[in-house]
This record gives C-alpha cells, sequence and structure tokens, in this order.
C-alpha cells in the first residue's frame, strides 16, 4: 500500500466543522474523525424525518431494482461511499470507509458539489439506519463498561473489534465513557486492537487515534494505544493469544457491520467459542445484525439485489439460532432500527 497511496492526490476538506479533527485517508481524502456526541452527529439521526423515508421505501425499492446499468455506473463513478475509491481490491460488501463517510451524515461529510451524492446517500434510510447502530452500540458498550471501570479502578481496559473498519465504535465508547465520567478512564492503559482484513480503514483508524491524542484534543490526557491485527474473522489463533494474555483485564469486543452482517455460521461460532474458551465471565461482547427479510426496510434487500452484496438477514430468531452452541446468550436489545438489531451478549457458563 505504501507505493500505491502515491498515486492519489490528497484533496483537503474546504468546509471544516468546529471543534472535529481531521485526517487524511490513505487515498488522499480528509474526513473528520467520527464524534457521536457532535451536535450536528446527533442532529443527523431524526426519527421523524427516518418514518417518512420509511413510509416511502416500497416505491424506493421498486426503482432501485429498475435501475439502468448506465445509472448504477454514473452513481459509482461519481461516489466515494459506492465507488470504488477505497477498496484495494473487488470485493461484495461495503468498504470500511465506504461505511465510515455513510455514517458521517450530510453535514459532516462536506465536500461541496464533489460529495453531493454521498450527502444524499447518507439522508436516506440507510444512511440514518447506520448512525443509530452506532450510537445504540456505542451506547451499550458504556452501560457494560462503565461499572466495571467504576469498582476497578487502573485496571487495563482492551477494546477488541472485529471486522470494525475504522473503528468508530470503540473510539466512540470511549468519547461516551469520557463525557459521562472523564475519570473512569483516567490512570489506566487502555488498548484497542482491530481484527481486520481491510488495510485502508484500519489505517483511518490509527490515524484517528493519533489525532485525538495531540495537544487539546479528547484522547490527550490518555494512555491510549491502537494495533492492527491484518486477519479474517475465521483465523482466531491471533485473538486466542491476546485474549490469553489480557486475561486479567477489563475486555470488550465488538463487530459492528461485520462478523454478524456478513459471516457464515462456522465463523460466528469460531470468534465467539474463542471468546468463551480464553476469556473471563465479565467479558462483553456486543454486535450488530441485519433484521430478517420480512421485517427489513425493502429497500435494504433491493439494495443487496442490485449491487450483488453478501448480507444475511438474520434477524433476532437467526442469531438466537446461531448463539445456541456458543455459549453466548442475548443480554440487552436495541430494536428501535428499520434495519439493524443491536444487541450484547452475556456468557452463559464460564
Amino acid at each position: 500500500m505504501n507505493d500505491s497511496r502515491e498515486k492519489y492526490q490528497r484533496i483537503p476538506e474546504p468546509n471544516k466543522v468546529s471543534g472535529l479533527s481531521y485526517v487524511f485517508s490513505d487515498t488522499g481524502l480528509e474526513l473528520p474523525v467520527l464524534d457521536i456526541t457532535h451536535p450536528l452527529f446527533e442532529s443527523s439521526i431524526d426519527e421523524k424525518i427516518l418514518t417518512e423515508l420509511c413510509e416511502k421505501s416500497p416505491q424506493a425499492a421498486a426503482m432501485m431494482k429498475m435501475m439502468p446499468d448506465a445509472q448504477k455506473k454514473m452513481i459509482a463513478d461519481h461516489s466515494y461511499i459506492f465507488g470504488t475509491h477505497f477498496y484495494e481490491t473487488p470485493a461484495a460488501y461495503l468498504s470500511g470507509m465506504g461505511t465510515y463517510m455513510l455514517k458521517l451524515g450530510p453535514q459532516l461529510i462536506g465536500g461541496g458539489e464533489e460529495r453531493k451524492i454521498d450527502r444524499m446517500a447518507t439522508m436516506g434510510v440507510s444512511g440514518i439506519a447506520a448512525r443509530m447502530r452506532l450510537r445504540d452500540l456505542c451506547r451499550l458498550q458504556t452501560e457494560a463498561l462503565s461499572p466495571q471501570l467504576r469498582v476497578r479502578p487502573g485496571d487495563r481496559l482492551c477494546l477488541i473489534n472485529i471486522a470494525g473498519g475504522a473503528a468508530s465504535d470503540s473510539i466512540n465508547t470511549l468519547r461516551l465513557i469520557q463525557e459521562e465520567d472523564p475519570s473512569l478512564l483516567m490512570d489506566r492503559r487502555i488498548e484497542i486492537h482491530l481484527f481486520e482484513i481491510d488495510a485502508l480503514s484500519s489505517r483511518f483508524a490509527e490515524k484517528s487515534v493519533k489525532a485525538l491524542k495531540e495537544p487539546g484534543c479528547a484522547f490527550q490526557k490518555l494512555d491510549l494505544t491502537y494495533q492492527f491485527h491484518r486477519t479474517a474473522w475465521s483465523e482466531t489463533a491471533e485473538l486466542t493469544n491476546l485474549l490469553i494474555s489480557r486475561g486479567n483485564d477489563i475486555v470488550v469486543c465488538s463487530s459492528e457491520g461485520g462478523l454478524f452482517e456478513y459471516g457464515q455460521d462456522e465463523d460466528i461460532h469460531a470468534v465467539l467459542k474463542t471468546l468463551n474458551d480464553h476469556s473471563s465471565g465479565s467479558t462483553i461482547a456486543v454486535g450488530s445484525a441485519l433484521l430478517d427479510r420480512g421485517r427489513i426496510d425493502p429497500t435494504i434487500t433491493a439494495m443487496a439485489e442490485t449491487s450483488g452484496a453478501a448480507l444475511r438477514f438474520l434477524g433476532k430468531e437467526g442469531i438466537q439460532d446461531i448463539l445456541a452452541p456458543t455459549g453466548w446468550a442475548m443480554d440487552g436489545l436495541y430494536q428501535n432500527n428499520p434495519v439493524y438489531l443491536v444487541f450484547r451478549l452475556k456468557k452463559c457458563r464460564d
């Protein structure tokens, strides 16, 4: 990747938002480090608008299925989210950085006319739902972590992120904890470990953490490190070694938009059994999954059909079936999203 980065022009963001840090992607695009506590992020999740959009979804889905190939190509050619800008190789999933831009929302994505199509995309059901998913996953982690942090001062905090793209949920969980009680993160080592095959988004995560540790920024006073593990979720040896070495730590494992939305049953089983076998009873696990086809917003299935995305529409029952042999069960669930389930897991046995 080092050689290929030189071919990309660095495109600075002309309309920077006050109070946010900005970094360049490896492909030259300057973007803000996502902050879910920022008012422009919070205002981008409008339930009234979402309800109106969902009411129009059947018509939108029908139009999507009939979209001519020429129009699809035009969108791909003029979109960072849906185009090839963030792909090292072709893939049957939305890139980590494409998903990241979707979560920024229309007012944070910036870019003037150049990002017009992407701003429109962030305003649809999929964009609002993705921002809700991120917000709710961070809330679940914060709710579970805060009590442990309060009674275990000084213990190391280890955030393990499985296929999390730019690690936005790990970074923003720290933001929420900091907003609730800054003392909970002080005087302890904090680690973010990203297990991901997408080097572009992982590099953005690394740059984001570095930017937030700059003087005057949110994580300046934190003893925070970031490590990228370039490995597929089916390869659990590195995860096993990490868990064994962090047996006395406060550990949370998350997968936003990854394992439970694209992984096969055997992949999910392998990760959860590894977590179950090599972590303590206090270990926290959270994730997101798509609703089943009968409940999900129809624009999502239409998008999957037209793009060839290898999505799994598991829903609550499908997740529960997969969990049965793993030693984990649902313990906390957000169901207010027209696209995603967001859930916390607990160990059934230790």
